[in-house]
Order: structure tokens, then sequence, then C-alpha cells
């Protein structure tokens, strides 16, 4: 089964302008959802993307060359015997180079609607966590800091491979390991050299095997790009899989090697649009999860830090020390609602059961610590579990009931504010866990406000 995604054209968008209507195919849908769907990215869907720079970092150096150092350059020179020219032509070349590089990436990190450009693919993988390895041959750390992924860069790093849960290999080096980079024409002659030789191109050419992989930000005539199909090709035989390539240069499509299917979009588009279907499936969640996260989080903290600073808030505590359970109930919904947050960049809680498991493991560890008599924790892991139940229940749609975990909880009951719940302890007051939250306020009488940290969870 194919779909059919329409093109998305806004008059005077210089962003998507290239949103081309495109055919996905069931492969890529189906590898996606099983977690073998695997990207191989070059420069354009990175800093080198035209819609982040007027000119590409090859521009720069060409022109840096012609224009102050006099040096005429061949029209067709390809991108690794262009930066071994500038090597050779320009004092303490090497170091000059990697300064360029770094300047480059300077530039665009601290202007943040450039940033926010060049970064644009990378956000929206992030968004299918079922995606876990990418491949680059670009030096930015765009997928470190936006899909949580680990670089694999040397032999060593290899080992390391199933360590983490998503990593991002990187082929030519990083700009945070500077000896690693790989430009020149020498450069790139190790580089295939390691690819052919070495463990790592063990890894890469098992990936290219056993993976449905789909390469985007790639430009026509790529040198890079044709030579590392071609070393895999040659030593995959006819083990050698189909690809995609997603791609603007319509080039494609009249000349390309057998084993490749050309796609005309734009690489964002191309997520995005796998992104929608996935949802469309039931294999993902919509990431306004987030967003729904971040504003019951701020809602939450003002409800909470608002009633404890009240005046009398200690007399009343001192009174009713059962709230110190409606305390550390409080503090595990919030942490839960954090951790929803800053797990952004995995995307684990995209994935469509990873909420509900989570509530019911810590529902079913409050249920373990109330049978121990530890209410503190018990009731932490409660607030806990509520959290990512709300999560659940935004996903599922139900708009009717996403209302925000009420603040005070007590006696597996929930109520609107402090008064109702001060007036059902005045009249059902539990013996057994009014002494234990009695010993417990004694720690408060100085006037300090309880809190429960972050790893009761």
């Amino acid at each position: 089964m194919m779909v059919k995604i329409k093109g998305k054209f806004i008059e005077g968008c210089r962003e998507c302008n290239n949103d081309n209507g495109f055919t996905l195919p069931d492969d890529v849908i189906q590898a996606a959802i099983k977690g073998d769907l695997v990207f191989f990215c070059g420069a354009g869907i990175s800093t080198e993307s035209k819609k982040v720079l007027p000119t590409s970092f090859y521009t720069d150096i060409k022109n840096e060359l012609e224009y102050k150092n006099h040096i005429e350059v061949d029209e067709n020179l390809s991108f690794s015997k262009l930066m071994s020219l500038f090597c050779e032509n320009v004092a303490n070349g090497r170091k000059e180079l990697f300064k360029r590089i770094n300047s480059r990436f300077q530039r665009i990190e601290n202007i943040p609607e450039l940033y926010r450009i060049a970064s644009g693919f990378h956000k929206e993988v992030a968004k299918i966590p079922q995606i876990a390895t990418v491949i680059t041959t670009n030096w930015d750390t765009l997928f470190e800091d936006n899909c949580d992924m680990f670089p694999i860069i040397y032999n060593e790093d290899v080992a390391l491979w199933d360590t983490f849960d998503k990593r991002v290999f990187k082929i030519h080096g990083s700009i945070k390991n500077i000896g690693s980079i790989i430009a020149t024409e020498e450069d790139y002659e190790n580089c295939y050299k390691k690819l052919s030789t070495k463990p790592i191109g063990d890894r890469l050419k098992t990936i290219l095997s056993t993976k449905t992989v789909v390469f985007v930000g790639f430009s026509f005539g790529d040198e890079d790009l044709n030579k590392i199909i071609e070393i895999l090709s040659d030593d995959l035989g006819q083990f050698a899989n189909q690809f995609y390539l997603v791609t603007i240069d319509e080039k494609w499509l009249d000349k390309h090697p057998k084993n490749i299917i050309p796609i005309i979009t734009d690489g964002t588009f191309f997520v995005k649009s796998l992104k929608n279907e996935l949802i469309q499936q039931g294999s993902l969640i919509d990431s306004m999860v987030y967003r729904f996260a971040e504003e019951a989080n701020e809602i939450l903290i003002n409800t909470h830090l608002s009633w404890m600073d009240d005046a009398k808030f200690h007399e009343i505590l001192q009174e009713y020390p059962e709230l110190l359970l409606t305390i550390a109930y409080q503090d595990g919904l919030i942490h839960a609602f954090q951790f929803s947050i800053a797990d952004e960049k995995s995307g684990r809680i995209l994935m469509p059961n990873y909420a509900r498991d989570v509530a019911h493991s810590y529902l079913y560890l409050c249920n373990q610590r109330m049978s121990e008599n530890n209410y503190l924790q018990a009731f932490y892991d409660r607030g806990y579990s509520d959290g990512f139940l709300a999560l659940k229940i935004f996903v599922q749609g139900k708009k009717e009931d996403i209302l925000f975990p009420p603040m005070f909880f007590f006696d597996d009951k929930n109520f609107a504010d402090l008064e109702s719940l001060l007036s059902y302890l005045k009249d059902n007051r539990n013996q057994k866990i009014y002494k234990y939250c009695k010993e417990k306020v004694t720690l408060y009488k100085s006037g300090d406000n309880p809190h429960f940290m972050p790893w009761f969870c």
C-alpha cells in the first residue's frame, strides 16, 4: 500500500517551497513502526541547507581561495579536493579550515532563527522515537542536541552500540572531536579504507543490509554518497538492499543507481508526513502532549506554592499533619510532568503505551508502599502515577476528561480545594496515618516548607 501525500505550498513561504507531494512507500511506514527505519543524512538537511545561509561552506571556501588567495578553482572540483586545496595554500591550512567550520556552526547556533531552520529536520526525527539509528556525514551535533542520540565516531565506540537507546553514526567525525573530522581528499580515502576493513564499517554494512534506509540531504553527483554506496553495494553483493533517496534535486530522476528510488520532496516535510501517518495509524502519539505537560506543570507549581505560602500554613500543618501526604502527592505529580517535558528529545512519551505503563507501574508501587506503611513514598508514587495517567487521558483525545489532576488527594479521594480536604480530615481521621504524619511533621516546626525530592521516583 502506498500513501499519497499532498504537497504544502504557501505563497511567500521560503521554508516550504519544496514541500512537494509524494508517495510514501508502505515499506518505509512499516519499517518505522517496527523500529527498522534508518536515515542516512547529508549536509542538505542541516547547516548546509539553502534555507539556513545563502552560501554553502563549499562556496565560502572557494570564494576565499579565489578572491583572497587568488587561486583559480575549477567549478566542478569535488568537496574533498577543494578542502585539500585550501589546506595546501593557506598558512596552517588544516587549523584554519577547522576555525572556519567552527565559526560557521557558531554563527548558526547563536542566531535562533538560523538554528531553528537548521535543526528542523532533527526535531521532527525526535518526534518519531522508533527511529533509533541515524547515519550522517555531517560534522554538527544537531542529532545529539535535539534527538538525544549518542555519537558513534571511532571503532571503539561500536562496542557501546547497544548501551544507548538511540545513536548517531558519524562517519565523517564531529566538530566536538576535531581530530575526527573528515574533510580533505586524504581524509576521505582513509575513511573509505576504514569503512572497508574496520569494525565501524562492518556495523555500517550490517545496518544497510538489514534495515530500511532513507538517504536524505544529498545533492546529485555527491562524491561521498556515490562512493559509499559503491563500496557497500560491492561488499554486500546480492544482499544489498533497496534504498530510498529524499531530495529536491530532480536530476536524480533521470539518473540514479538501480537500487535507489528517488522521492522528490523536502527532507523535513518527508519526516513530518511520515510522523503524521504514524499518528493516523495509532503507532505514534502527537507531540502536543509535551505542550499539555508544560501547561499542566506551570498551573500545578503555582497552586502548589501558593497554598503553602499562606501565613497560617505551618499552623494548619501542625493541626493536620496528614497534609504532608498531600504535599508528597503534589511533588510526585509535578515531577511526572517535569520528567515528561525534559524527555522530549528522546520522544519516549510518544510511544503509544509508554504513559500507561509508567502510570501502572507507579500505581503498583503505591499499593506496595501502603501495605508497608510507607505512606510518604506511597503518596509520592500515586502523584507520579496520576501525572502519567493525565498524559494518557490527553492523548486519547477525551476532551471532556482533560482536566488537570486534582491537587488535593487523600484516602483515595480527590478534593477540589484545601478547605474540602481539611473538612474531610476533621471528620474522618485515620489514627494510624495521623500518628505516622505527626511524627514526621516535627521536622518542619522551624518554618521550612516540606518538599520531596525527585529521587523518590
